[in-house]
């Protein structure tokens, strides 16, 4: 199983060509189904749209791959949107970008060179999002505890997620995979606090721009 992947967050550009609009947006899906949703709402949504092309990476692996030119010659649209993803090495994401013809022709290099640059301008406006397979504990303590817990843990390479408060503070701890860090947790607590493991899964480890 895959350690890590880099995802992003949903976004959105615009640019203008010879008065043809290229709507670029990206979206986070976790799933080839999840994409045909986003699509359809797409083509809704733009249903006067001249092409709605776009490309994804819907796991983590980089093996579910698709792509479309919806129209547009040939590897024009379609090829350079997924260039875009391979590129930023991006996992479960989706780009999409709708295009309203401007009455100038651009060509095939011309095409490439926009649908290219409005993925770009797209990505550019997301999010980077690390993900990391953790390892995840979960617990409850009282605020002043949680307080104390929760400054310490970075200094520990791990984080606090899932915070919920209420009478006292329901949480969870994540350290990356690989490290066993549960004996540090009775050791910060003095074995006053139970973590239980809830086992693996990917949570987001480090945001940045994209």
């Amino acid at each position: 199983m895959t350690e890590s992947y880099v995802t992003l967050s949903d976004a959105f550009a615009e640019i203008v060509i010879l008065r043809s609009r290229f709507l670029a947006y990206v979206f986070h899906c976790e799933s080839e189904e999840e994409c045909a949703v986003k699509l359809a709402e797409l083509r809704k949504r733009h249903y006067d749209a001249t092409h709605v092309c776009y490309a994804y990476c819907a796991d983590v692996d980089g093996r579910t791959i698709r792509f479309s030119d919806d129209g547009e010659p040939s590897s024009t649209a379609g090829a350079p949107i997924l260039s875009v993803i391979n590129k930023g090495g991006y996992r479960q994401v989706l780009i999409a970008v709708v295009r309203y013809f401007g009455g100038t022709k651009l060509g095939a290099g011309g095409l490439v060179r926009a649908y290219t640059d409005a993925a770009t301008a797209a990505v550019g406006a997301a999010r980077r999002d690390d993900m990391r397979l953790c390892s995840v504990w979960a617990a409850q303590t009282d605020y002043n505890t949680f307080a104390r817990i929760s400054a310490a843990i970075p200094r520990m390479g791990g984080a606090t997620t899932h915070v919920e408060y209420g009478e006292g503070v329901s949480f969870e701890v994540i350290f990356p995979v690989g490290e066993d860090r549960e004996q540090s947790l009775r050791d910060l607590t003095g074995g006053k606090i139970e973590f239980i493991k809830r086992g693996d899964r990917y949570e987001i480890y480090q945001t940045r721009t994209a």
